[in-house]
């Protein structure tokens, strides 16, 4: 048996409509495509899940290797789920009946303008498919996969603020999400909070803070236990100073480091009231 027969296949989720009219072009347009190049392909009313619908779908897009998605008819769904696999970095090629579908601010990203035609769909569709499944460079976000979550909203958006209690700390409490398919062992990842000046050290979270170049500081938190797929775990820090003067409001960098690599969450800190 060859090796290559043994890798799991390349994931593609799929955004579109939920709408009968849509039905064939799923099924032998862009379905078709994935099976014609060796690519599992589903969406999300396919699966058996538990939890909303929604989680599950933001679920789907972190762990998927590429996207597509149909813009026809400029669902709200589907454009909002769009721009969250664009924050994750995620490889998405996007389709429409009709030019006009896929705004100005998009056009520029890869996508198929297919008309009623789901053979020339098809064509097109898997051999774009096969690019980003087998050709195009892996992000980051692909290789590590863990994604990190204010209450249940992704820092992956990039537009998170939290407001901590005035008279207190500069504090928050991050959920960690194991979004791919591995399992995380003790040390394997670990997640340091880049803060500005004058936040020098940390209390309440055992950090061991360095001094970085740049004049920010490091806050490396300790390790967490075995993290397997699909599991969250928490964890919360506190940001404190020798100094009498703090800002109201700074931004952070929660960074998560690997093996891999590193990957970047920005937060906004505000004080209540500033």
């Amino acid at each position: 048996m060859s090796t290559s027969s043994t890798k799991p296949k390349s994931f593609c989720f799929v955004l579109m409509p939920f709408d009968s009219n849509f039905n064939d072009i799923y099924e032998f347009g862009i379905k078709g495509a994935c099976a014609d190049v060796g690519v599992y392909c589903e969406r999300v009313d396919e699966q058996i899940f538990l939890g909303s619908m929604l989680d599950r779908i933001y679920n789907q897009i972190s762990r998927a290797d590429l996207l597509v998605a149909d813009m026809t008819g400029r669902n709200p769904n589907v454009f909002y789920e769009v721009g969250y696999a664009h924050a994750l970095g995620k490889n998405v090629v996007l389709l429409t009946q009709k030019s006009e579908d896929i705004p100005f601010d998009l056009k520029h990203f890869p996508h198929i303008i297919y008309g009623t035609q789901i053979k020339d769909l098809r064509t097109e569709l898997a051999r774009r498919v096969k690019h980003f499944a087998f050709s195009a460079p892996k992000t980051i976000q692909n290789q590590i996969g863990i994604d990190l979550y204010l209450g249940k909203q992704p820092l992956s958006s990039g537009r998170v603020v939290h407001i901590y209690e005035k008279g207190t700390y500069p504090h928050a409490e991050i959920t960690i999400f194991n979004s791919s398919s591995s399992t995380y062992a003790p040390g394997d990842f670990r997640l340091g909070v880049i803060a500005p000046p004058p936040y020098s050290f940390s209390i309440r979270n055992s950090a061991i803070v360095t001094s970085l170049p740049d004049g920010n500081y490091l806050h490396m938190l300790p390790e967490f236990e075995t993290l397997f797929p699909g599991a969250f775990t928490s964890v919360s820090f506190y940001l404190s100073s020798h100094s009498d003067e703090h800002p109201s409001a700074f931004d952070i960098t929660l960074r998560i480091f690997s093996s891999a690599g590193y990957r970047d969450f920005l937060l906004r800190l505000e004080g209540a009231g500033s």
